[in-house]
């Protein structure tokens, strides 16, 4: 199958190992900042080694939106999970908060609504409680990006590395057309714009 990407994560506080990005080409990355206590555990797909400063600016005005707080609290840690040493993020505990849940798609409906964005990848499983709302609001598609042998048909696919191991991510050919933007959507709740450059 081909490659789905190849090129660099760039991380909050600790950048995990070279994953994903090449027949989707960044343009910026703008991410919610939660505080550095978190774990970066995240999958961190498609994003580049640089940031440019619109990205940065985004991520002072999100240090500055009071909502930001209450997100990150809300959020459970858990300790060793799945195994000795990992601090696993648990949004199971945001979800039950509905403030806070609605806050999170709120942002980033602000932030994107009008930029044009046409696709809303989310990568599983968590990326499939965020982007289905966040696509509906700003008009966009939503396209799953999922375990192996999760998608019938054609799929494109990559091998990546995590903390704890190995895993691999697929998406249907033919998901995202040539010249579409979209916002992809990571394990850490981190959004990322890029340029299709299939």
């Amino acid at each position: 199958m081909q490659s789905i990407v190849s090129s660099y994560h760039l991380c909050l506080a600790h950048p995990p190992p070279p994953v994903l990005c090449q027949r989707l080409l960044c343009h910026r990355i703008p991410s919610i900042r939660l505080p550095s206590r978190r774990s970066t555990t995240s999958l961190g797909l498609f994003t580049c080694a640089a940031v440019s400063r619109e990205s940065e600016m985004a991520a002072k005005e999100d240090g500055q939106d009071p909502r930001i707080p209450k997100i990150a609290s809300s959020i459970r840690v858990i300790p060793d999970f799945p195994k000795p040493g990992i601090m696993f993020q648990d949004i199971t505990t945001l979800l039950l908060d509905t403030e806070a849940f609605k806050d999170t798609i709120d942002i980033f409906v602000e932030r994107y609504k009008g930029k044009g964005i046409s696709v809303v990848a989310g990568v599983e499983a968590r990326g499939f409680i965020f982007g289905p709302p966040i696509a509906l609001a700003i008009g966009a598609k939503f396209v799953p990006m999922r375990k192996p042998k999760k998608l019938p048909g054609k799929v494109i696919s990559e091998e990546y590395s995590l903390e704890y191991g190995t895993d691999k991510i697929e998406m249907h050919v033919g998901a995202v057309e040539p010249g579409e933007r979209a916002i992809i959507i990571d394990e850490l709740i981190r959004f990322h714009i890029i340029n299709s450059g299939l």
